[in-house]
């Protein structure tokens, strides 16, 4: 920060001072100086020249409001967000709202990605007020913190009218303000308690089939997704279909998926050149994008398409995945081995202006074969975005493009790599969005796990080096040194999230590479979540610490990442199986009851329970391969990709429960095992894939 900067900043605070009224220029400094310059998370360092007086999330500043008296603004956000610059250029930049808001209330910015629990704990305040979720999340509360209002962006008039209203509120009816907060507070805390059912009945095969009957009515059966004016991916959803689509035998299911698939790979929704998905389309067709890029979104999409790719064997989804891996390489990769979180949408003031295209500027690039670059990039010069970009899309089936223009693989390869590699120098010219240079566990964790089925699904050996050297570094430390992100000397409070996605992509190494010391780290992963968030008496894990918010938070529902209740019963089901651990078994079990009565009636938002559920109601396999080659074999088994089939392999002799006392020496032999009890075995997978029909 250089001296002008510095002599700036000092000016505009002496202004927002001296701009008090003179009763109020004695009170306590500390409501009106902006705490954020030493932080590191790149959003609260956004905010850090603002005039409005923000403060972190801690326990002094939560006891100040309440030594003041003050209301509390509570404002969550993250650094690619554009809404929140928005807001933050016309509303906390402003001298006037600053004014407001450091006399009257203690002013309090959070970074979601840091502090997911209070941003989940202000946001179902939010649904309870029924209200519209999203970012920015801006709370009004008590100075105990009980919200009294919530809404998201909010134009500069409209926020400082909702700030007045409530600031003389609290000065003329403060108690009528208190009663309502009561109300809410006690709702927040029913709302994230654990339902525990009166009483436990058995969910079957029907429930979940009447589970999608009913999802299927918001089904987009044309463009894929669900219906209307806005898009997102969802792939825990996607994944969990494909499974019960494949077990059920529902072509229905398994088109919709494919259809699904196919209209993200083709659409703006997708980076056509660079690779990587966006968040989410603000359109029906997948076409314009909000164009930030998320870690786990992208993490999650190489594990689906990597899954859809063994069933569907589309060479596009092959593609898909090997362009995402290149741009979380050459634009994600952090100097630390880890990657970071997040690309903003935002470039130079402008969303999108990075990724979108001048029709003079491609025309400029691209000077041969013009009309056929057009045709494949469905551009058009009466269809541009804000009426002066082009968003390019590809075609949905390439065979189709190639017979149209006559055009032999070879060429058409050719074609497509001349025009993505000039592409990709010209945008590189730009310069770079802003990078969110956080390193999170648990999203780091979801792409360790992505990588592993990259690998089962493709064989390519720089996805498993990937997976292994980066579940390395964010597993370095014991499970008790753990934490939510790694960033510099300062470190943010551990999850269960972290703990429990660690344990899976742990599980995930152990089951492709056959190597013990994943799964004992998996087992030891679990040990310790089992002994820091686990509630006996709720059968689930507490989402973390509750000492600074309302009420525990206990999470089953899926957001835009799988529930950690809802990993952790897949897990335990999975370790139970493994190692006929009865207590991991049961604690899956037990679990399950907590959400029983959603698989029929809100299956599409806990599908990660559906995965589980698929475990519980169709026939589940355990298949354990013995022998010198067994590692050979069971990789080629991954790679078909078996729903409800646990592969288990070792070279050697094991003490394992599926191995014990059956390794034959020289020969590699097949279990196939259901409920603990195994069939005769067998020496060919041909074989083994009859017995598990």
């Amino acid at each position: 920060m250089n001296e002008m900067t510095k002599i700036y900043q000092v000016l505009l605070m002496l202004l927002a001072v001296l701009l008090l009224p003179v009763s109020t220029r004695s009170q306590d400094l500390f409501t009106q100086k902006n705490d954020l310059s030493n932080q590191n998370s790149p959003y609260l360092l956004q905010h850090a020249k603002n005039p409005v007086a923000w403060k972190v999330w801690d326990n002094n500043t939560l006891e100040k409001a309440k030594d003041l008296d003050r209301l509390m603004v509570i404002s969550v956000g993250y650094a690619s967000c554009h809404w929140c610059h928005v807001m933050e250029e016309e509303s906390f930049e402003d001298l006037a709202v600053a004014k407001l808001m450091n006399n009257f209330f203690v002013n309090i910015k959070v970074d979601r990605e840091e502090r997911p629990d209070i941003d989940q704990t202000y946001m179902t305040a939010l649904s309870l007020m029924g209200k519209q979720t999203g970012w920015p999340l801006n709370v009004v509360a008590l100075p105990d913190g009980t919200p009294i209002y919530g809404g998201t962006y909010h134009s500069k008039t409209q926020w400082m009218t909702v700030l007045k209203q409530l600031k003389d509120l609290y000065s003329s009816q403060p108690e009528q303000l208190k009663s309502f907060a009561a109300d809410l507070k006690n709702g927040i805390a029913e709302a994230m308690a654990v339902q525990i059912p009166s009483e436990e009945t058995q969910v079957s095969q029907l429930d979940l089939t009447n589970g999608i009957i009913d999802w299927q009515k918001k089904w987009d059966l044309e463009f894929g997704g669900l219906k209307g004016d806005q898009k997102f991916m969802r792939p825990n959803s996607l994944e969990f279909l494909l499974s019960y689509g494949q077990l059920a035998k529902d072509s229905l299911v398994l088109s919709y998926v494919e259809n699904t698939l196919d209209k993200m790979a083709s659409g703006g929704i997708f980076d056509q050149i660079g690779g990587g998905f966006y968040r989410y389309s603000t359109d029906a067709n997948w076409k314009v994008p909000h164009f930030e890029k998320m870690l786990y979104d992208n993490a999650q999409m190489i594990q689906l398409y990597s899954k859809a790719f063994k069933f569907f064997k589309k060479g596009t989804y092959k593609e898909v995945v090997s362009k995402t891996y290149d741009f979380l390489e050459r634009e994600m990769k952090l100097d630390s081995g880890g990657y970071a979180a997040a690309l903003d949408a935002d470039f130079q003031g402008e969303e999108g202006l990075f990724y979108v295209w001048t029709p003079q500027e491609l025309k400029g690039l691209i000077t041969e074969q013009w009309d056929l670059f057009a045709a494949y990039f469905q551009l058009s010069e009466n269809d541009l975005w804000e009426d002066r970009y082009w968003i390019l899309q590809a075609p949905q089936d390439n065979s189709l493009f190639k017979t149209t223009y006559g055009l032999t693989k070879e060429r058409f390869d050719a074609l497509r790599t001349d025009w993505e590699r000039l592409l990709l120098e010209a945008r590189s010219k730009r310069g770079a969005p802003l990078r969110d240079h956080k390193l999170i566990t648990s999203w780091n964790a979801l792409l360790v796990s992505a990588y592993t089925e990259a690998y089962s699904a493709f064989g390519m050996a720089h996805y498993l080096k990937k997976a292994t050297d980066l579940y390395g570094l964010i597993s370095a430390k014991a499970p008790e040194n753990l934490r939510h992100i790694y960033k510099a000397s300062k470190t943010a409070p551990v999850f269960s999230q972290d703990i429990v996605f660690l344990s899976q992509a742990a599980l995930a190494l152990y089951l492709t590479t056959n190597n013990t010391i994943y799964l004992a780290a998996a087992e030891n992963k679990m040990a310790y979540l089992n002994s820091r968030f686990y509630s006996e008496e709720k059968s689930a894990y507490a989402f973390g610490d509750a000492n600074e918010l309302m009420a525990p938070l206990y999470v089953f529902s899926d957001g835009v990442m799988p529930s950690d209740n809802g990993v952790a019963a897949q897990v335990n089901f999975l370790i139970g199986h493994i190692k006929f651990d009865t207590k991991a078994s049961e604690k899956s079990t037990k679990a399950m009851a907590n959400v029983q009565t959603y698989m029929s009636s809100d299956l599409a938002n806990y599908t990660q329970w559906g995965q589980v559920y698929l475990y519980k109601l169709f026939p589940f396999y355990e298949l354990a391969i013995l022998g010198p080659q067994a590692l050979d074999f069971t990789e080629k088994v991954n790679k078909i990709g078996l729903p409800n089939v646990l592969v288990v392999g070792s070279q050697e002799p094991s003490e394992l429960p599926l191995f014990q006392d059956r390794y034959i020496a020289g020969e590699t032999l097949f279990y196939v095992c259901v409920d603990y009890s195994c069939k005769l075995p067998v020496s060919s997978i041909s074989e083994a894939l009859e017995q598990l029909q």
